[in-house]
């Protein structure tokens, strides 16, 4: 049986927000782009090891994100792939920013980066690793439906955080135009799902 080939699909609004990342600064799109590329390969590797096939990498505005080509899988193995990602993220940036000497512009901003990207993909929001962790772990003790919705509650408390501290941002310091539409973009999704969460 012939093993499904990952596809890379690029939406209009990852478009959109690649251009904006390039817009900003180039060191910071580089390094934003080498942190998610590292995290998506730490994703791909647990897939490998876990023996699941994947289906899809999809760019959007809400970063990268892998299909697997069935979800007939555990919750542990669904958590371990979830972990996988801001892992690979914690585990050099942390080491580099405690050991790295250099005040070479570009690593300084590729560990800002890649701890970032790895912390804020823990926080429990929906479509983000944390949200499928909590997910997992509320569905062992409690129904799905009831991981959902405690999913969905922690993700528009942290959305309203994140959205709030971009305008915060924006107004003071003219700056995070990026951050704020990405916590626009996520309160649009939120609303948009009517409660269904796709992990």
């Amino acid at each position: 049986m012939k093993k499904p080939s990952l596809k890379i699909r690029l939406s209009f609004t990852g478009a959109l927000m690649i251009v904006a990342l390039f817009l900003s600064h180039s060191y910071i799109s580089i390094a934003a782009i080498l942190a998610s590329a590292l995290h998506e390969l730490g994703h791909i590797i647990a897939a490998k090891f876990c023996k699941i096939p994947l289906k899809e990498l999809k760019l959007g505005i809400f970063g990268a994100s892998l299909t697997p080509a069935n979800y007939l899988f555990s919750y542990k193995k669904e958590i371990f792939l979830a972990l996988a990602g801001p892992f690979i993220n914690l585990a050099y940036s942390i080491p580099l920013l405690i050991f790295l000497t250099s005040q070479n512009d570009f690593f300084q901003l590729f560990i800002a980066t890649s701890l970032f990207l790895g912390l804020l993909n823990l926080l429990p929001i929906t479509d983000f690793d944390g949200g499928r962790i909590l997910y997992c772990l509320l569905s062992y003790k409690f129904s799905p439906e009831a991981a959902r919705k405690a999913v969905r509650f922690s993700s528009f408390i942290l959305v309203f955080i994140l959205w709030t501290l971009s305008v915060y941002l924006l107004i003071k310091l003219a700056s995070s135009l990026s951050l704020f539409i990405f916590s626009l973009s996520l309160f649009a999704k939120l609303f948009l799902t009517k409660g269904k969460v796709n992990f």
